[in-house]
């Protein structure tokens, strides 16, 4: 499983950076202001590489990071691995508050795009120590990504999450969840 990629992608500001911080102990650069993070980083763990990628709504559209996210998933595809898992940071309190100004967030984009892109993403909505009523609130946000609420029936793709809360178990649970069904999946096929 070496050969696999975990990328994670998000609005900007939606606290990725922190979130593998806390996930894998990397030395990341996190900042209260958005567009720390301005290009890929690569971090090369045991068993798998980690991708960061730069906030999407900082300083570049939602085509441009279209560009850049389809490097990533394409160049997977020339290299004839398996295709990457994609972990999608939401901030949830900010998604909340821009849907209630009647916008349509770049999050509700590039979540439908890593569908249309054949990547079965894992939404992590961060800051969920920001949120009232989280029930509720949960039950909204992945009804606006087009799945149907209860939130608890997506468990295998929705996880609440609070980074800077240290309270990201059940996320990593989930990527590792994922990366043994990935490995199972490809046991014994050649992975061409």
């Amino acid at each position: 499983m070496k050969d696999v990629e975990v990328f994670f992608v998000g609005r900007a500001n939606a606290g990725k950076s922190a979130v593998l911080k806390e996930l894998f102990g990397l030395k990341t650069r996190v900042g209260r202001r958005p567009g720390v993070t301005r290009a890929p980083v690569r971090y090369q763990l045991d068993s798998f590489t980690v991708i960061d990628l730069p906030g999407i709504g900082f300083r570049r559209g939602l085509n441009g990071y279209r560009r850049v996210l389809r490097d990533v998933i394409d160049g997977e595809r020339h290299k004839l691995r398996p295709l990457s898992l994609g972990v999608q940071v939401i901030d949830g309190k900010s998604f909340l508050e821009i849907t209630e100004r009647h916008f349509k967030p770049l999050d509700v984009d590039l979540f439908e795009y890593l569908l249309d892109s054949e990547i079965d993403p894992i939404v992590a909505i961060n800051k969920m120590d920001k949120i009232e009523e989280p029930e509720a609130s949960l039950d909204k946000i992945v009804s606006l990504l087009g799945m149907l609420p209860p939130y608890k029936q997506w468990a295998d793709r929705v996880v609440p999450i609070s980074a800077k809360q240290h309270d990201v178990a059940q996320l990593r649970w989930l990527i590792s969840h994922r990366l043994q069904g990935m490995k199972n999946k490809n046991r014994g096929k050649p992975l061409v």
